[in-house]
């Protein structure tokens, strides 16, 4: 792909200053950009790694001095990582997946396909499936009946997408992801361990089950438009009602959303993080990696989970979290830094100890 700099400031709603017909064949570092490339200066930081490489253009900040840095072309970024954004989608590499279904492909009577889509090898669609416009569906898909998937959508290799499950426009799942699949819904005959546990923190011989009974999800997965799910995700249908996930949210790789679970729309989960069932999430809550969540939980809107934490109880709107349990940010902080301080606190007790043993109680 070849672009001049020019095009590429217009395609990024940036502004652009220089010679902007110079001829851009890709994106490099400062250090390593040849001239044919576009160096990512983003930041002044980057100024000096400009002079190890050769290029003739680069994305700088604002006000900076491209020219003294010997470049002929600069387009400004208002914000670094935002245009990171932009330039992924300029530069993105063709898919090699051509519209059509592939003769190793097997899709069910009934079907249905919209206008452009594309179908990989080894990959089944179930009867009663409707798939909108361009999607595309790499190998080894598996899609289950009675699915709903929208407009543009994009189906890495070996993603699952369980029965009955409803899905928006521009929606990317990444390798391995499973969606739909059965939530981990068990139960004993009779009280169990677990039961005996939270009711008096003890576990008796009475309480210990001969086993569990599986609860089967009769529910589904409904999942808002611009959403994309990290490889090897996995979010489990409702019992009855829907699970279901809001509309521009972003989960990463290896997340665990459990059954029932309500998660509103443009929220951000972070590797690893795993939320137990029937819990709800509000909106543009931010969830960092290892995050874990009880279940029945209610967490409010605009929320953010620093990692590692562990939620067991109802967060309000607007509350940074942290630490296991978590705990306001804050506070979490002031008792950790107390804790640091512990060592020596017990150094100083343990002189003034010695010092006050030493005091004749007869004196």
């Amino acid at each position: 792909m070849t672009l001049t700099v020019g095009a590429i400031a217009q395609a990024l709603g940036a502004e652009a200053a220089g010679d902007v017909s110079l001829q851009i064949q890709g994106l490099a570092e400062p250090a390593t950009a040849t001239a044919a490339q576009l160096a990512l200066a983003i930041e002044n930081k980057f100024a000096e790694d400009l002079s190890e490489g050769a290029a003739l253009a680069a994305v700088v900040w604002q006000g900076a001095d491209w020219q003294a840095m010997g470049l002929k072309a600069a387009i400004f970024a208002p914000r670094s990582r935002y245009v990171m954004a932009g330039l992924g989608r300029v530069f993105a590499p063709p898919s090699h997946l051509l519209p059509g279904i592939h003769p190793m492909a097997c899709i069910e009577e009934g079907v249905i396909l919209g206008d452009g889509a594309a179908v990989g090898p080894f990959t089944y669609i179930a009867a009663g499936t409707r798939i909108g416009a361009r999607a595309r569906l790499q190998n080894h898909v598996s899609i289950g009946p009675d699915v709903v998937i929208g407009d543009d959508v994009e189906l890495m290799p070996h993603v699952h997408i369980g029965a009955r499950v409803v899905i928006g426009d521009r929606f990317i799942a990444q390798p391995g992801a499973a969606i739909g699949g059965d939530g981990f819904s068990y139960v004993s005959p009779g009280p169990s361990a677990v039961d005996e546990a939270k009711r008096t923190g003890q576990i008796s011989e009475a309480s210990r089950t001969p086993g569990f009974a599986r609860i089967n999800s009769l529910g589904a997965v409904r999942i808002g438009d611009d959403v994309e799910v990290g490889a090897n995700a996995a979010i489990d249908r409702g019992t009855v009602a829907d699970t279901t996930i809001g509309s521009g949210t972003k989960i990463d790789d290896l997340v665990d959303i459990g059954h029932n679970v309500q998660i509103g729309s443009h929220c951000l989960l972070c590797g690893q993080v795993g939320i137990a069932g029937s819990t709800r999430v509000g909106d543009r809550v931010v969830m960092a990696g290892q995050v874990g969540v009880a279940d029945h939980v209610v967490i409010g809107s605009d929320v953010i989970i620093a990692a590692g934490s562990g939620v067991s109880g109802n967060i309000r709107d607007g509350q940074v979290m942290m630490g296991y349990p978590a705990i306001k940010a804050d506070q979490h902080m002031n008792m950790y830094k107390a804790t640091r301080r512990l060592p020596r606190a017990m150094t100083r007790l343990e002189a003034l100890e010695k010092r006050v043993s030493l005091i004749d109680p007869n004196a």
